[in-house]
């Protein structure tokens, strides 16, 4: 990776002498197996990092060394008899797919490392697994890690437009898929997988949902290429097969998004209707075509009747028509269709629509079909409540859908770190099966997973923002391990992108710690309101500057007060979670102060628990992002000289926008609450002098 930043894959030199020592011991032969397109991965990571760990080029084996100290062994139980006389095969055997064993063992008199899975796709996670230990400094000499996914699927949807390397939501430069000149490949791709494969990654989709220009873009230039939908034409299908083949090294499934109306577009029939034989055959045609040149093939994500997508509303059907028409193509080849449950413009609140329209539907979908689930019922916002279709269909395989790229948190300009948002997702006790039912603990089926949003492009930093690049690394592993701390994951990933200067680490995950909730705080008030930003026709200022005008339905401001009734005297989605999280929600008592404004509408004076009014709060917390914002800004600055000139002059430059943004934020929240509530501010700073 000389032309893009390493990331989190740097490989610096081990400074302790003792500790390289015992890796080199371990580490500088190799006998790694050979039966599988994986192992070679795993054979070249090896090349790519020891060297630069231990000082020193390894050395690998066909077969087991007897005639040196010690030595690194890669491979399955069944392909390596050492293997399997060293470790306990049954520990090894009862591993999901992707979970590997990392353990020390002593064969023939020598200290080895061994690295085993009962796939081929653990042993290339297993191998990345240990270069972090290795990389983190790690006591080796009685290593034993069992792990394994917590997750059967943990995709990237990339919204990445073909043949235009365009990038809806995305803010790391064009998009890395040159689709105009495949089959030719470039190494930004296999750069690409190892990153993926390196956090646990097992499939990715590498074009946008939205497949056809929708309506309402007619003026605007950016939504101009949106032609995914030609993916599927045969000349398409076969310049993909060699991206596919450089996934597939490193455990990697191809999957495609495509156009429910495909049977049109790419096809010559003049209807899509689901319950059409010639459509349905149409399907199963195309599925064979694409099996044939891709047997590894992961299946179709569908966005439909959504947003002007097509879909089965065109013909009279339901989603349950739409997606199991594919399904029943893709099933034959294990292939998987992964339905978008995103719609909404039919309720005047948006956040009842997707339960309404998919929870009557549970157990009539095919088995090979996940229901893709966004993690709240509006829209990626900074904050939302989480979906109430967790838990609520329990007879379909369902899929948390969730965003990786920062359209509403900064745009890759600002700092700001999913994970704590995540954690409070996954951390959410849905209550379904009783107390103790938390969104963690569901998706854990065979055709269930963890889906996130994509974030890179062609940028140097990958993300557009060197710091954004903690949120990719957190979707992986978080996918693999949701019980993973907030703390463990930002410090491991501070620590391999930043170096051991424990000084660098602890200020690194302190800035990231602390910037989701500034964002918050700055960009709706912290009291549960959304969609108070810019939705104009420039692509590239939508959803970036603030507006609160242009929402007024999601924050409900008016002269009397401010918030959206969900209650059920309002639009009843409280009443979509199960007891106690509904009563808990319905009540402006218990309902917890981050969502208050979501579920109640509450007169500018109201007073909460610790006496401040509902307007102070939102006044306090906007002042209180942007100083965060500012502190955290100065804590990175600090970091001068003990992080290398590129990044930390990019990261000071957009530091300085963003509290340039924050303050731009504050001032027009603020001052849209004092103009509605007539209410100055306590401490004379709304409205400003």
């Amino acid at each position: 990776m000389n032309e893009y930043d390493d990331c989190w894959l740097r490989y610096d030199p081990v400074a302790d002498d003792e500790r390289r020592d015992a890796y080199r011991r371990r580490c500088a032969h190799a006998y790694v197996a050979e039966k599988a397109p994986e192992l070679a991965a795993v054979r070249d990571e090896l090349r790519r990092a020891l060297p630069d760990l231990l000082g020193e080029e390894p050395h690998l084996w066909q077969h087991p060394p007897e005639t040196v100290e010690g030595f690194l062994a890669v491979g399955t139980p069944d392909d390596m008899a050492m293997i399997a006389e060293s470790v306990p095969v049954e520990a090894v055997e009862s591993l999901a797919d992707g979970g590997y064993l990392l353990r020390s063992a002593t064969w023939n008199g020598a200290d080895c490392l061994v690295v085993t899975a009962p796939t081929d796709r653990g042993l290339v996670y297993g191998t990345f697994r240990l270069l972090g230990l290795l990389s983190a400094g790690a006591l080796v000499d009685d290593l034993d890690v069992r792990e394994e996914p917590a997750h059967a699927h943990r995709l990237i949807d990339h919204w990445d437009t073909p043949f235009r390397r365009s990038v809806e939501r995305g803010y790391g430069g064009e998009s890395i898929f040159d689709f105009e000149r495949l089959p030719d490949l470039r190494e930004r791709y296999e750069d690409y997988a190892r990153l993926l494969a390196s956090v646990g990654v097992n499939g990715v989709v590498l074009n946008n949902v939205n497949t056809t220009k929708p309506p309402r873009a007619s003026a605007n230039e950016a939504f101009d290429a949106f032609e995914g939908w030609q993916l599927l034409e045969s000349r398409r299908l076969e310049d993909l097969t060699g991206l596919a083949s450089v996934f597939r090294r490193y455990g990697i499934r191809t999957y495609l998004s495509v156009n429910f109306a495909a049977p049109m577009l790419v096809g010559d029939l003049d209807t899509a209707d689901p319950l059409d034989e010639d459509v349905r055959a149409w399907w199963r045609r195309k599925a064979d075509e694409v099996y044939d040149l891709i047997p590894d093939f992961g299946g179709f994500l569908v966005k439909a009747d959504s947003e002007g997508q097509a879909g089965p509303y065109d013909y009279g059907r339901d989603h349950v028509d739409g997606a199991n028409a594919i399904a029943q193509a893709l099933e034959p080849h294990g292939g998987r269709v992964w339905w978008r449950a995103f719609v909404y413009g039919s309720h005047e609140d948006r956040a009842v629509q997707a339960y309404e329209t998919f929870e009557p539907l549970d157990g009539e979908f095919a088995d090979n079909v996940t229901v893709q689930v966004k993690n709240g019922p509006i829209d990626f916002q900074p904050r939302e409540p989480v979906s109430t279709l967790f838990g609520a269909m329990p007879e379909t395989d369902l899929a948390l859908e969730l965003q990786i790229t920062g359209e509403y948190t900064g745009q890759g300009v600002h700092a700001t770190y999913h994970l704590p948002m995540w954690k409070e997702v996954f951390e959410f006790d849905t209550r379904t099966d009783g107390e103790g039912t938390p969104v963690k603990s569901l998706f854990r089926g065979d055709g269930e997973g963890i889906v996130g949003v994509g974030s890179v492009g062609e940028d140097h930093s990958w993300t557009g923002h060197y710091l954004a690049q903690a949120n990719l690394y957190a979707f992986g592993r978080a996918a693999w391990d949701p019980d993973l701390s907030v703390e463990g994951a930002t410090e491991e990933w501070a620590r391999r992108t930043f170096g051991a200067d424990e000084a660098v680490v602890d200020t690194v995950t302190e800035i990231l710690r602390a910037s989701y909730e500034a964002n918050v705080d700055y960009t709706t008030g912290g009291l549960g309101l959304m969609h108070m930003m810019h939705n104009g026709e420039e692509y590239l200022e939508n959803h970036y500057y603030p507006s609160p005008g242009e929402w007024p339905g999601y924050h409900g401001a008016t002269a009397d007060g401010v918030g959206v009734d969900r209650t059920s005297s309002g639009s009843g989605y409280a009443a979509q979670y199960r007891d106690p999280v509904a009563e808990r929600y319905e009540s402006v008592e218990t309902c917890p102060d981050e969502l208050l404004l979501f579920f109640h509408h509450l007169p500018w004076g109201h007073e909460l628990a610790d006496g401040t009014t509902v307007i102070q709060r939102l006044y306090d917390n906007c002042f209180a992002g942007v100083a965060e914002v500012e502190r955290l800004r100065e804590l990175w600055n600090d970091l001068e000289g003990k992080v290398d000139d590129r990044r930390h002059r990019h990261v000071a430059r957009r530091f300085d926008e963003q509290l340039a943004q924050a303050e731009r934020w504050c001032e027009a929240l603020t001052d849209y609450f004092y103009e509605h509530s007539g209410i100055p501010d306590e401490h004379g700073r709304v409205p400003a002098e």
